[in-house]
């Protein structure tokens, strides 16, 4: 079990997160939503551990996160950060492989090679495992990252995994994959939390939605619960409409299409500064009285 108690945390003296405080279960699957700074990836890296709260404490498996021993976390927990550079040009096998390191057991190897097969399988990866990182889209590099932490905790079913955007740079297929792949461990006893932007791919996938504004927890229960009209635009400051589909029950938002006239914002663009065409045709008549009024004038 995950208790996150009364979490806040600064960063240049700026509050970034406030009193942040909620648990997960064994078996459930949640998704951070909110806007652009609302401090989801912020609350994933404490999480992780990777920074410390000002105030506040996490409980991971009864015992405080900051007690834990660099081998001893790694094998409870495994974070996918949004931003994941390789600049060398490792093998996607090889980089699967290092999700191992420190976690492995040297006497029985099997087991790592075990993780590695079956991660690299149901990401997708499988005939790409001796292409070069640097020849890989960022769609796929992405996918190997998300094997890379998955073969991380492949042999404790118990563990946390923290996912900020994994569905990053992924095409339609993988972004669906890689989160039904997270809903499938959580069923099998994983706490999986996972930061994402796509509301219906929230709703469609996570067993609760908690949203941020400004550093805090403001809303926190299932997708029907969370997923209203008035949460959306007090979280996102847009207008939607909220469905339920009938045939899986889960809860479908539709944003209210915005509307814009180029005119308004771009001044070059606007009726006023436009210049009229016209056409400039012109008589013989018209040409000659041209020609005798230039020449008085000269």
């Amino acid at each position: 079990m995950l208790r996150v108690e009364s979490i806040s945390y600064k960063l240049n003296n700026r509050p970034l997160l406030k009193d942040i405080s909620f648990s997960i279960r064994a078996g459930e699957m949640v998704a951070l939503l909110g806007s652009n700074g609302a401090g989801k990836s912020t609350l994933m890296k404490v999480l992780s551990g990777e920074q410390k709260p000002d105030s506040g404490r996490i409980i991971l498996h009864g015992e405080n996160l900051q007690h834990y021993k660099r081998k001893a976390l790694a094998l409870k927990r495994a974070y996918l950060q949004q931003h994941n550079p390789i600049s060398m040009a490792f093998t996607v096998k090889e980089v699967v492989m290092m999700g191992r390191y420190g976690v492995g057991n040297p006497s029985a190897p099997e087991l790592d090679l075990v993780a590695l097969t079956e991660t690299l399988e149901v990401c997708g990866l499988t005939d790409l495992a001796e292409r070069s990182m640097l020849s890989l889209s960022g769609g796929e590099q992405q996918r190997v990252h998300l094997a890379r932490v998955l073969c991380q905790l492949w042999n404790n079913k118990e563990a946390l995994l923290l996912l900020d955007e994994p569905t990053n740079n992924m095409d339609l297929q993988f972004q669906h994959q890689t989160l039904a792949i997270a809903a499938a461990l959580a069923k099998k006893g994983y706490m999986v939390i996972v930061v994402l932007h796509e509301v219906n791919l929230a709703a469609q996938y996570a067993s609760r939605i908690i949203i941020l504004k400004d550093g805090r927890k403001w809303w926190d229960g299932t997708p029907a619960e969370v997923l209203t009209p008035q949460h959306m635009y007090t979280a996102f400051g847009i207008h939607a409409q909220a469905y339920t589909d009938q045939r899986s029950l889960k809860t479908i938002i539709v944003p209210q299409e915005i509307r814009l006239d180029a005119g308004e914002f771009n001044s070059n663009l606007s009726i006023q500064h436009q210049i009229p065409h016209t056409n400039f045709k012109t008589s013989s008549t018209d040409q000659n009285e041209t020609i005798n009024l230039l020449s008085v004038q000269a």
